[in-house]
């Protein structure tokens, strides 16, 4: 028995492999850049690693409830919301003149990262 592949799902995967792409890129911009977020926010090297240690929270949250989101939601929604959820929170970090709301889109960024 063969099954074919259509265009919708090539794009679907493409997507879904693009997004994934672009959230382990923006994590390991985000740890690069850690001496010139203490500079340019005057934080110590200590609160910096807020960024990392949020990303592990988001984890231990997201990671258990993940399976009940999947059936309870559906895969477009999801792939929808975290969508979303990367664009807010990159929006956010880029204007942000503060380095408490820099973790909050950084939270909405690992928040889509491992909503799948």
């Amino acid at each position: 028995m063969t099954k074919k592949v259509t265009p919708r799902l090539v794009m679907a995967i493409l997507s879904a492999g693009i997004l994934s792409f672009l959230g382990i890129l923006d994590e390991t911009a985000t740890t690069v850049t850690f001496p010139i977020l203490t500079r340019d926010f005057a934080i110590t090297t200590d609160q910096v690693q807020w960024v990392n240690t949020l990303m592990l929270l988001v984890i231990a949250t997201i990671v258990p409830i993940s399976s009940q989101i999947r059936l309870r939601i559906p895969t477009k929604s999801i792939f929808i919301l975290r969508v979303s959820l990367f664009i807010v929170g990159l929006l956010i970090d880029i204007v942000t003149p503060w380095f408490d709301l820099l973790l909050v889109g950084r939270a909405l960024q690992d928040v889509q990262h491992y909503l799948s």
